[in-house]
């Protein structure tokens, strides 16, 4: 396209600031979630997981040298497929395809025999296209412009993962499910303890639900490991935001056995740090992301009761629930399922070239 050139950078200041601002001219203030302050720790290979993979930073520029399209291409070591995130494009399928063509063709290059897609560098870091319900993105979506999935399909991608996050509505006072609750009620009479973390406990347990993670989620797409301190590095700053009363852990024989996380829904604001301090006690308790869930394989079942755990707490609070990106088949898409509202939906791609 002669009106229009690719090019790969390294650290050169000019187009890194332009890598940066790309996002601000797409998306409306409302729906931007762009965290620039990590961007630009990659594009400097200076975030925490760089030393697992190299990037390669791209960047399509018009004849007035703006970004009309972006990525960065990762690859890891023995890996067969490379991956590409931080995509952004101006809506023009021409551009996109022509530049996703010369992706294709510089991963081949390398050695790769495919691509996966959208993941920003790292499973850690983020993935996914959004595909439906376009409005104001909730805290830790994966949030895009509606054409992009149509971009990739174009270019030739596959489904690989599909995902869903179910919209709940309050939690009546009355609203009981008896399964759940008698199941809670049956584990704790077994011995079970199921605790909140507070302002002296919640490192420690942090260090502990980081062991569970990196172990029950190494079989997710794309699912790349990382160290258990990397791990506490990464997400020790949720001290900052959580609501303790929303945590819920359990025990069994003085053992952590599982976990329920949800986090106040602060939309796009954390980005934006001049409003945190005001904006963290005013959208406290309105609506919560129940973010992650983890069991222990010897006791399977205990999904329900840290489930009913969690819906007293949104019972007592009055507030409404986001239950956010799961994977297709897994079996806490089913927890709440009379409170569901609406589904959003999230996909990641992949293309093969063998």
């Amino acid at each position: 396209m002669q009106d229009y050139e690719i090019i790969e950078f390294i650290d050169q200041i000019e187009y890194i600031k332009e890598f940066l601002t790309l996002p601000k001219r797409l998306y409306k203030k409302r729906e931007i979630m762009q965290n620039e302050e990590e961007e630009n720790q990659i594009l400097k290979n200076r975030h925490i997981l760089s030393k697992y993979f190299k990037v390669h930073k791209f960047l399509v520029l018009n004849k007035r040298k703006k970004a009309v399209a972006r990525a960065i291409v990762t690859f890891y070591e023995n890996d067969e497929k490379a991956y590409i995130g931080f995509f952004e494009c101006v809506k023009d399928y021409n551009i996109s395809n022509y530049f996703l063509d010369y992706i294709e063709r510089f991963v081949k290059r390398n050695g790769y025999n495919g691509i996966i897609g959208p993941l920003n560098c790292s499973f850690w870091i983020g993935y996914r296209f959004k595909v439906d319900n376009y409005n104001r993105p909730y805290f830790g979506e994966p949030y895009n412009k509606d054409y992009y999935p149509i971009m990739f399909e174009k270019a030739g991608f596959n489904i690989l993962q599909e995902y869903s996050s179910n919209i709940f509505s309050r939690v009546n006072k009355d609203q009981e499910n008896r399964i759940y609750t008698n199941r809670l009620k049956s584990l704790k009479e077994k011995g079970y303890e199921f605790i909140e973390p507070n302002e002296d406990t919640f490192y420690e347990q942090l260090i502990q639900i980081g062991k569970m993670i990196l172990d029950l989620y190494s079989k997710f797409p794309a699912y790349k490991s990382i160290s258990e301190e990397d791990f506490f590095q990464m997400y020790k700053d949720l001290k900052k935001i959580v609501d303790y009363s929303m945590i819920k852990i359990a025990y069994y024989n003085n053992q952590m056995v599982g976990f329920f996380i949800s986090i106040p829904n602060y939309r796009n604001y954390i980005n934006r740090k001049k409003y945190i301090s005001a904006l963290i006690q005013k959208m406290m308790k309105k609506e919560y992301i129940l973010m992650y869930l983890g069991v222990d394989k010897d006791h399977l079942g205990l999904g329900r009761a840290l489930a009913e755990e969690i819906k007293e707490e949104l019972k007592k609070k009055r507030s409404t629930s986001i239950g956010a990106l799961i994977k297709k088949g897994n079996a806490n898409s089913v927890y709440f399922k009379e409170l569901i509202t609406k589904e959003y939906k999230y996909v990641l791609y992949e293309k093969n070239f063998k």
